[in-house]
């Protein structure tokens, strides 16, 4: 009896530390972001008078985005417990706030293992890692596609650097579809080694998904990865960056590229420098294509890490 008071006590303080130092950091975060002036707003309130219908769309788009992560969630996870929709749901915006306050969003992992109940729940950590790495995958395949689009159309280097970039491409894309196919067999080598065998078995869920499943998962990830790329194309439009909609999606997918492959701490900085870098090329209005970038983390990474707070309570850190 006294044990459980003592757990619940200090369950109670390690939710109310991570809800107040998420709510200090989205309060830092979205104060002191110079690009969150007035300037700013000047441009948003310009771009709802003509094109109100792709802020719109795009914020309408979360919904969608959101659910379709709930909805993998629920899938991968299901090996291990059986969850709801809305239970799903909870475990992936309760993610994005602790992952929010951690590098590279690795908060995700624990999050969405402290919302299960399952004794077996640790195991979850290979769950959500298929889901992360899917979702890369699909973004390392077309930002590599992008960015050979950018060494041949914007950089014109020499047909050796060209070809070599191709090549790491080719290299990359297929070595992810072997690790795919073959996973299984790549699991049972790793258990033979002494310095894996600690961590084996929080990932080891992974050998029990077939290659049709994880077919199935990446075909998820892509339609979420269509998601962004219209997210980000609308609010494009929104602030008036005209330019082609296939030049648009070789841009996005360049962002979502080098934000993928450049650890950064709270999803800042990157996106909008590769925005620059690319779409400066071909539009000189820097400054609104940064807000579009910065639009797009907020309505994907902000927004969803306010909801996230309203469940942050409800993780189990002792599960019974």
């Amino acid at each position: 009896m006294l044990e459980s008071i003592k757990s619940k006590k200090i369950s109670f303080w390690i939710k109310s530390l991570i809800f107040l130092l998420a709510v200090i950091l989205l309060y830092y975060i979205l104060s002191k972001n110079e690009k969150l002036d007035e300037h700013y707003v000047e441009e948003l309130q310009k771009g709802w008078t003509r094109h109100s219908l792709y802020v719109i769309l795009a914020f309408v788009l979360i919904a969608l985005n959101i659910s379709l992560e709930a909805y993998k969630w629920k899938y991968l996870i299901s090996k291990i417990e059986k969850l709801r929709f809305g239970q799903a749901l909870e475990g992936v915006v309760t993610g994005v706030t602790m992952g929010f306050i951690t590098p590279h969003s690795l908060g995700d992992y624990a999050a969405r293992i402290l919302t299960l109940s399952s004794a077996e729940r640790t195991r979850g950590f290979g769950a959500v890692f298929l889901s992360r790495i899917s979702q890369f995958y699909i973004t390392l395949y077309f930002g590599t596609v992008s960015l050979v689009f950018y060494v041949y159309q914007v950089i014109q280097t020499n047909e050796l650097n060209y070809n070599l970039v191709v090549w790491f491409t080719v290299f990359n894309n297929l070595l992810f579809i072997l690790i795919f196919i073959y996973h299984k067999a790549i699991f049972r080598q790793l258990e033979k080694w002494r310095v894996f065998q600690k961590i084996i078995p929080y990932f080891d869920i992974i050998k029990s998904y077939s290659f049709r499943e994880i077919n199935y998962v990446l075909l998820l990830s892509f339609f979420r990865y269509l998601i962004f790329s219209l997210q980000f194309i609308l609010l494009l439009n929104y602030f008036d960056i005209s330019l082609s909609w296939w030049l648009m999606l070789m841009g996005v997918s360049f962002i979502f590229f080098m934000k993928s492959v450049i650890p950064t701490f709270f999803d800042l900085g990157v996106r909008e420098t590769a925005a620059v870098i690319f779409f400066g090329v071909f539009n000189s209005n820097h400054e609104n294509i940064i807000f579009a970038s910065l639009t797009l983390w907020l309505f994907n990474l902000s927004f969803p890490a306010i909801v996230g707070l309203l469940f942050v309570f409800k993780i189990r850190i002792f599960n019974k």
